[in-house]
């Protein structure tokens, strides 16, 4: 699950009867250096040759209650070493889920998920979560995706670096949406397609959580997704704001 929202490694414990996906043929233990015995008291590590295979794997893990995407986040907020700093980065997740859960291999409406002003023409347009993939030929390739289908192993990209979000946007390489680096004006950019036009959209999201949500607050983070502060550092002076 770490692995498709985010691109993050994980240790998978031999647990569960989870060490059948070797037997499978789907995971490979790591190559051993010529210079090195194989030490049958040591835990190695292992990967998963088969990319697109861990969409599959992933969906069939789901099938088992302690390895529901609900169960993971659960686990994920209580295990948090500090939550001050780790809420925030498991509270993107929760976001890239419900995205997945209302715009994932399905069209809905943009304003069952997000609040318009009462003339805007943006609320009644109904859009899907897609990928995008530069072909060997040159041309983009528009994919749908879903919990169970797409144009790679990840839903989701976690920059770490400025030089990460070029990329992405350069190229997403199949995933759908990106986490952008810390000093990133927006949280999350997703790229959504019309049904009638078949427009593409790319989203820009800053997110806020709030029990309040007030005109001021959403408007304020507005100011955060402008392109030109996408990417900027924040110095504070005597306290005025400045990037």
């Amino acid at each position: 699950m770490r692995w498709t929202i985010g691109g993050q490694a994980t240790s998978i414990p031999i647990e569960n009867q989870m060490h059948e996906i070797i037997e499978l043929g789907v995971g490979h233990l790591a190559i051993i250096r010529p210079d090195e015995e194989f030490d049958a008291h040591i835990n190695y590590p292992v990967c998963i040759d088969e990319p697109l295979i861990i969409l599959y794997l992933r969906c069939l893990f789901e099938t088992l209650p302690w390895a529901s995407r609900k169960t993971w986040l659960t686990n994920s907020l209580y295990s948090a070493r500090n939550k001050s700093l780790t809420t925030g980065y498991i509270f993107e997740d929760l976001v890239l889920m419900l995205l997945m859960q209302k715009f994932g291999d399905k069209f809905t409406a943009l304003s069952d998920v997000f609040k318009f002003p009462q003339a805007s023409t943006l609320k009644s347009r109904k859009v899907r979560l897609v990928s995008l993939q530069w072909d060997v030929d040159g041309m983009m390739r528009c994919s749908p995706v879903s919990w169970r289908t797409g144009s790679s192993d990840q839903i989701g990209f976690k920059a770490e670096t400025p030089a990460d979000v070029l990329e992405f946007l350069k190229d997403p390489c199949g995933k759908t949406a990106l986490f952008s680096n810390a000093n990133c004006g927006p949280d999350v950019i997703a790229i959504f397609q019309d049904e009638e036009t078949n427009e593409l959209i790319s989203a820009s999201f800053q997110m806020k959580a709030s029990l309040d949500l007030k005109i001021e607050a959403w408007l304020k983070a507005l100011d955060f997704v402008t392109p030109e502060y996408f990417d900027a550092v924040m110095v504070h002076f005597g306290g005025i704001e400045s990037r």
